[in-house]
């Protein structure tokens, strides 16, 4: 395997990219990286907002969402809501206040899409894409 396909697999450098370019955001408002994910989960989840969805995502564990669910709605980013049919699961709503935050979170991604994307065809993005889905695809497979 090559080295560039080594570090895109990794992440690494992506990683440090997206740490730098978010940094001032997490300074800001007092926010940690699982706190703009789930930020930007959330404002494109839809109905799809429980704990159990976001750990779906399988990035992160139940404590850590729960303790990011709870320093969000603490900065009242997030509404939570008991589910009327299980008591037990709570509905995540963005607020207000949350709105301003993830505009500027977004515009950093399109930042750094356009960074990691810069001189890489239409094409070659499909293609790259595809690539992806199947390779997750295999991951999931043997998870």
């Amino acid at each position: 395997m090559n080295y560039s396909l080594d570090t895109l697999l990794y992440g690494m450098q992506f990683r440090r990219l997206m740490e730098k370019e978010m940094h001032p955001i997490e300074e800001k408002y007092g926010l940690y990286k699982i706190d703009i994910q789930i930020l930007l989960y959330l404002k494109h989840s839809g109905e799809h907002n429980t704990s159990k969805d976001i750990m779906q995502m399988n990035m992160f564990t139940r404590g850590h969402i729960s303790q990011s669910l709870s320093r969000l709605q603490k900065k009242g980013y997030v509404r939570m809501e008991q589910d009327l049919e299980d008591r037990r699961c709570t509905h995540n709503y963005l607020t207000e206040d949350a709105v301003s935050v993830i505009r500027k979170i977004e515009k950093i991604s399109k930042k750094i899409k356009a960074i990691v994307l810069e001189g890489v065809t239409e094409e070659e993005q499909k293609t790259l894409a595809s690539v992806a889905q199947k390779m997750t695809n295999n991951i999931e497979k043997v998870l």
